[in-house]
This record gives C-alpha cells, sequence and structure tokens, in this order.
C-alpha cells in the first residue's frame, strides 16, 4: 500500500485537528490540519522537528512513556495531553503504526470527547474491556510490578435511571477527574457502565483511589443509590506461564465486565491470577466433560448479499449449556474460560465437528465457524482440521474449489505466533476453506492482521454500523473499511443490521454482505433433513 493511502486509512478513524506522520524516531514526515490556527505556523514548519515538541512541557514525560512502549504495542491508546499552545489546551491524542518499511507513526490530535460517556483519562482510556485487557497483557508480559484495579459502582442502573441527564453526566466527570489524577503512568477507563478498570503499578493505591471516588458519589444525589467496591489484582504471573497468565487476566477483566465485583470475587479474582487459577479447577473439569459430551448446541444466523437479499451462507453460533458453578455465564465468558484453562482448542474443535453434522443434515447450506485466534496458532489444531476436511468429501469437494465451510478468525485475543498463524489459514484457503477476520475495527490488531494474513471476507464489528446512521464522520469509517478491505481483495459483511436504513447505507458504502435481525435471528440450520 503506498503512504498516502495508509494516511488516509489511518487519519479516517479519528476526528482530529491536527495529522501527523513521523518515523520511529519520532521525527516529523508529514503534517496538516489546522497548526496556524492552534500553535501559529503553518504544518510544514513543523516537518523535521520531534512531535514531542507540540505537546506542553509538563506532559512529555508521559508522552514519552507512550512512545516508549509504541513498538510494542503497535499503536498509542486513546490518552490526554495538553498541546504546547499559549492555553496549553488540552487534546486527544492517539496513533497507530504503519508497517514499513520504513516503519512510521500516524498521529491524530483532537479535540478531548464530550463527556456524554466513556472517555480517556490524562493517561489514557478504555471503552471496552477487550482494549482494557490488552493493555493489562502487555504490562503483564513486559514484567515489573503491575496491578489492575477493579472498581464498580454498585446500583448504576438504578442511578441511570433516578437520575436527571444532567445529575449523570456530572457524576461521570467526577469519577474521571479522580482517575485522571489516580498518578503517572496509570491508565484508567470506564470498561461496563458503572465498572472501571485501572491499570498501574505496584504503588497504585486501589483501596484509596475507591475511597476517593466513594466521595464524589456522596457527594451527589447518587449518594443513597451507589456504593463503591473494588479490588487488586497483582500482574505477578508467579508460577504461570505468560500464555496461562494472559489467559487468565482475560477471563477475570470479562468476568468482572460482565457480572460485576461479586462475579470476580466468586471466580478468587482476590488471590491474584494464581488464586484465580485455584478457583478454576473444578471447573474446568465439569467444562472438559462438556465439551466431550457436546452439551452445547449450534444456532446459525444468516448473512445475506446486500443488493439481492440471497442467503450467501449461515454463521454458527455457540450457545453452551450453563454449567452449575457458573449458571450465569455469557457465551464470552464460557468461550475466555475455554482459553484460561487450555480447552479452546478442543471447544474449536467440537464446534466444528458440529457444525459439520449440520452441514451433512443441510445439503445445500453454507456455515462459517468461529476459530479463536489462540487455537489458529497451534499445528495439532491445524492437522485435526485438515483430517477432518479429507474426511467430509461430500462437504469440502476437491481441492481448489468453493466448500460449504468458512472459518471466522476471532479477536478475542492477539495472535502471537502470526507466523504459525498465517501457515493455518494459507492452507485452509488452500483446500478451498474461505477465511474471514471478524469483528474488524473492534481492536488494534486487526489492521494488523489484515497486512499479515490473507482472507477472504472482512467482517465489521456492528458498533460501527449502528453509529454510521448517525453522521457523516462514522460513515466515514466504514467508507474506509470497505476501501481497505478492497485493497487485499476481501469482501465485506456489516453485522448488527437491524433496520432497511442500515441495510441502505450499508448497500450504499459498498458492504457486499449483511448479517442482523433484519435478515433473521439465530435458529436452526434451514434445510436440514431430520
Amino acid at each position: 500500500m503506498s503512504a498516502p493511502r495508509d494516511r488516509f486509512l489511518a487519519f479516517a478513524f479519528a476526528a482530529a485537528d491536527l495529522l501527523v506522520e513521523t518515523g520511529m524516531d519520532g521525527v516529523i514526515l508529514f503534517a496538516a490540519g489546522a497548526f496556524q490556527q492552534r500553535l501559529g505556523a503553518e504544518p510544514d514548519r513543523f516537518v523535521g522537528q520531534r512531535v514531542s515538541r507540540l505537546f506542553s512541557p509538563a506532559d512529555q514525560a508521559s508522552f514519552a512513556m507512550a512512545m516508549a512502549s509504541v513498538s510494542l504495542r503497535g499503536r498509542i491508546a486513546p490518552l490526554v495531553l495538553r498541546l504546547a499552545d499559549a492555553e496549553t489546551s488540552p487534546v486527544a491524542v492517539a496513533a497507530l503504526m504503519m508497517p514499513g518499511p520504513p516503519a512510521r507513526l500516524c498521529f491524530t490530535i483532537g479535540p478531548v470527547p464530550a463527556a456524554s460517556g466513556p472517555a480517556p483519562t490524562r493517561a489514557g482510556g478504555f471503552e471496552e474491556p477487550l482494549l482494557f485487557v490488552r493493555e493489562a497483557e502487555l504490562a503483564l508480559r513486559a514484567g515489573g510490578d503491575g496491578q489492575i484495579g477493579l472498581v464498580e459502582f454498585e446500583g448504576w442502573q438504578e442511578v441511570q435511571a433516578m437520575l436527571s441527564a444532567q445529575d449523570i453526566l456530572d457524576l461521570r466527570a467526577g469519577i474521571r477527574a479522580v482517575l485522571a489524577e489516580a498518578g503517572p503512568g496509570v491508565l484508567a477507563g470506564e470498561i461496563e457502565a458503572g465498572r472501571y478498570g485501572i491499570l498501574g503499578n505496584a504503588s497504585l493505591d486501589v483501596p484509596a483511589l475507591a475511597a476517593r471516588l466513594g466521595q464524589v458519589v456522596k457527594a451527589g444525589p447518587a449518594a443513597r443509590l451507589t456504593r463503591v467496591q473494588q479490588a487488586a489484582i497483582g500482574l505477578d504471573p508467579g508460577a504461570l506461564t505468560p500464555i496461562q497468565a494472559a489467559r487468565t487476566l482475560r477471563y477475570a477483566v470479562s468476568r468482572f465486565a460482565t457480572g460485576g465485583m461479586a462475579a470476580a470475587a466468586a471466580d478468587g479474582a482476590g488471590g491474584g491470577l494464581a488464586g484465580i487459577i485455584a478457583h478454576s479447577e473444578q471447573r474446568a473439569r465439569a467444562m472438559r466433560e462438556a465439551i466431550a459430551d457436546r452439551r452445547f448446541r449450534l444456532q446459525f444466523q444468516p448473512i445475506v448479499g446486500l443488493n439481492d437479499s440471497v442467503i450467501h451462507h449461515f454463521e454458527a453460533l455457540l450457545r453452551p449449556a450453563r454449567l452449575p458453578s457458573h449458571p450465569s455465564d455469557t457465551t464470552q465468558d464460557f468461550v475466555l474460560f475455554a482459553e484460561m484453562v487450555g480447552l479452546s482448542e478442543e471447544l474449536d474443535i467440537a464446534v466444528l465437528e458440529e457444525a459439520l453434522a449440520a452441514l451433512r443434515a443441510a445439503p445445500s447450506a453454507t456455515v462459517a465457524v468461529n476459530v479463536s485466534g489462540f487455537t489458529m496458532q497451534s499445528l495439532p489444531f491445524r492437522d485435526r482440521v485438515l483430517a477432518l476436511l479429507a474426511a467430509n468429501p461430500d462437504i469440502v469437494g476437491p481441492a481448489h474449489t468453493p466448500h460449504r465451510l468458512l472459518i471466522e478468525l476471532t479477536e478475542t485475543a492477539e495472535i502471537d505466533d502470526m507466523a504459525g498463524a498465517a501457515a493455518a489459514i494459507a492452507q485452509f484457503r488452500a483446500n478451498g476453506v474461505p477465511v474471514c477476520l471478524d469483528d474488524f475495527g473492534a481492536g488494534g490488531a486487526a489492521f494488523r492482521y489484515l497486512r499479515e494474513f490473507g482472507v477472504d471476507y472482512v467482517k465489521i464489528d456492528g458498533l460501527y454500523v449502528r453509529a454510521a446512521t448517525r453522521g457523516a464522520r462514522e460513515r466515514g469509517f466504514v467508507a474506509a473499511m470497505v476501501e481497505l478491505a478492497g485493497q487485499v481483495g476481501a469482501q465485506v459483511v456489516a453485522e448488527m443490521i437491524e433496520t432497511e436504513e442500515e441495510a441502505a447505507l450499508m448497500r450504499e458504502l459498498g458492504v457486499q454482505f449483511g448479517q442482523g435481525w433484519l435478515f433473521g435471528r439465530p435458529g436452526t440450520l434451514p434445510g436440514a433433513r431430520r
């Protein structure tokens, strides 16, 4: 891809006043935007200078810390810094690393998000558990004495129902102000309504921080409705392998996001990562038995052509049986727990086998099966899939012909062995099994995956689809993703389409396929012989 094209794709995902491209040394190579209005000189005057000079001296340490880790993360997560202007104006700063040669960084510098929803703190922020846990995983792998704090405002739903819109805005602003002063290098943000994650080092005093947040609540109209609970999880892996520790961390944050402090405590979060593992042994045995006995079911949701409304294929959606020890688990929690205890490969193979059985019962159907990024790196998994393909010629047909099976690569976790995953994907495609990159746009690794893996389809995360009907900027996000997919020869699926308006807009933006309740809810696979 050309440098101008990469710039466009990187910059398309931010409402920015200033656009800057630098080398990995931080020296500005390209600048555009409102430099005259914001910094008193035309953009070209800044070319050749260090990007750090755009920011206030008071924020140089925070910016240096972000730059120091960019080669590991591949990006700088949104953080709030102050410009080097007369007013030291606060701005939201983010960057994406674009591989070379030579590698470079594309910065977007723009307005701080309004207080109507989750926003970055001065040290960084997260809008969903996946983003938070990825940053925590990077800290875990880097070693040291890091920890994460989990803080929950109990009764948050009641607060939202009973307070005025302005009261809620004021409460959120007060919470963010406390988190912004949590300490140098601390990353914090709302990962679910009323539930916050804080990433810092061993000196981070989570109970004291929770107490300050409690004071914010007590000072306002939510005092009677909400109390604050907290827990701290050390990032010392102890006897756990790095992979075990990362999987455990991901599961713990997911459980907190979906079930709050009660779920985290029930899983042994108070004992750190090793405590969570210790609490998981009985449930892991139950899950292994459930997978072996196929105590789950698949539901199938149609994906249709947006131009002709004809069903192209179905996605197989896992619906696990509830385990007695965790009867309220979501499907995501179930999958993340399987990854944590090393059962993701067994689960993915079991789902694949059930999908193949469904295909045998429905001779005219085509089905996509989700595969974890962890599993895709496994050589034994690759061999088992190839053996299943060879054993089902009635479904897959001869080599190099389209099969009735597709594989969707999910992004529940970043892939460590990129070469291994790329080799597996290449072999599946060589055997006629198309591959789809799921939830494109939801995580920072998606762009890297699109560059490294040959894929046939890209599925745009439903949050972008819903947002696209609200304004030109949001439509630009989708248009950029469609263009990027086209550059690598992939067709695009838009998920979570629920209205005719959304379908028409996706069609207008060049999306080929749609998935969502407008076209059908998950159910049995049509055409199955009974």
